[in-house]
């Protein structure tokens, strides 16, 4: 019996191995896109991956705190769905005659983190 119960505890530190680097992998990959709705979607099914890793691993610390997180993300999302989109994609780029203007009188074209391309 002892040598069943050994091999299920080894079964399952595995199985929660897995799942952890399964885990951290999805979080490394949210980090990878520019959208944000996608970057909480992937985050959201890190998060429940890592709810399960923490019942298997008995660590309440990393359940309790992802599972919160996982609301903060769907809380978000909800807030994304219901706010104004641009009407263009380029529209939010785009700056009007006025900051135009500005932009032209205190120099800022020439600052290197300013691409010339945003004004056209």
């Amino acid at each position: 019996m002892k040598d069943v119960l050994q091999n299920i505890s080894e079964f399952l530190l595995a199985y929660s191995r897995i799942i952890g680097a399964v885990a951290s992998v999805l979080v490394l990959i949210s980090f990878l896109f520019k959208n944000i709705r996608v970057i909480r979607t992937i985050s959201i099914i890190g998060c429940i991956f890592f709810v399960v890793y923490g019942l298997l691993m008995d660590d309440w610390i990393i359940w309790v705190l992802n599972s919160i997180l996982i609301l903060v993300h769907i809380y978000f999302l909800i807030r994304l769905g219901f706010a104004k989109k641009p009407e263009a994609p380029g529209e939010t780029r785009r700056l009007g005659k006025f900051h135009r203007e500005q932009f032209n009188k205190k120099g800022l074209r020439d600052l290197p983190w300013f691409v010339a391309g945003d004004l056209d």
